[in-house]
């Protein structure tokens, strides 16, 4: 069974198992809210600190992040954004998510989708806005079975970015 758990509340090991296996396969860690950029103890004091509007550090926006967990062991992170900038605005939107490469396929996408949804408009928003790379058909399939209505694309050189909203019910 699928748990949410924020990152004060799970291990050291287990967020260094899902960081380790996306360097072992080379890959970004979308979501993770400059988890790359900084030490495991550092980057949840800054998530911890990005959930407040007095603590969160300039140029980002307020937000919480959470893992998703199945039998103790961290599948895949969400970032729930309160608010848009420019930047997420047009690129980057409420929600960034990864599963990792081992448990892609397995509809943890869906569920943590499903959960992050429910937390914003919990918040009061009454519209979600969701982006993926055009060419990652699996993430369009995941936003549009959880409600995702295609909104525009965003073209910028060699990407195209979709632009989905999801819909408070």
């Amino acid at each position: 069974m699928i748990i949410f758990k924020e990152p004060k509340d799970v291990t050291f090991e287990q967020i260094l198992d899902y960081k380790e296996e996306f360097v072992l396969n080379n890959e970004i860690i979308q979501g993770a809210a400059n988890m790359t950029a900084l030490s495991i103890p550092e980057w949840v004091k800054f998530v911890e600190n990005t959930k407040y509007k007095e603590t969160v550090t300039p140029g980002f926006v307020t937000a919480h992040t959470f893992f998703a967990l199945d039998n103790d062991k961290i599948v895949g992170i969400i970032n729930a954004r309160h608010e848009l900038n420019d930047y997420l605005l047009n690129f980057g939107g409420h929600i960034g998510y990864s599963v990792r490469k081992s448990e892609r396929r397995k509809g943890y996408g869906k569920k943590m989708l499903n959960y992050t949804s429910k937390f914003l408009f919990s918040l009061g928003l009454e519209k979600i806005l969701i982006t993926c790379d055009k060419n990652n058909i699996a993430s369009k399939r995941t936003i549009e079975s959880c409600g995702g209505i295609l909104g525009n694309e965003v073209v910028e050189k060699s990407r195209t970015t979709l632009r989905y909203w999801i819909y408070k019910k």
